[in-house]
């Protein structure tokens, strides 16, 4: 039979090491987050880019028709063609310009 004592001693070892795990995991979130954003000052490409929008896409896929680059040299957020203002930054972008396209049929 189990004695009192040996279930709270083995209670109290659950305890510290949840405890440890638990704090292990904050800390290590927490030098992820210090280090990716001191990483990301020194990143290569266009300053800031990462700090202002760190889930920003690439242009991969997008067509240059349906969107429009904010000019604005430390933001250039790509914005659907219809924006009159751009999405990070809030500059107002330049109007669209329609370019008239000739279609040929295809049969």
């Amino acid at each position: 039979m189990m004695s009192p004592v040996f279930g709270i001693l083995i209670f109290f070892i659950v305890i510290v090491f949840t405890a440890i795990v638990f704090f292990g995991w904050i800390a290590f979130t927490v030098l992820r987050f210090v280090f990716g954003g001191v990483g990301s000052l020194f990143a290569p490409g266009k300053p800031g880019n990462r700090l202002l929008c760190p889930t920003r896409r690439g242009t991969f896929g997008a067509k240059a028709t349906n969107t429009v680059q904010c000019s604005l040299r430390m933001c250039g957020a790509i914005n659907p063609a219809e924006a009159k203002f751009c999405r990070r930054c809030g500059r107002g972008l330049p109007a669209a310009q329609r370019v008239q396209v000739r279609r040929a049929a295809v049969w």
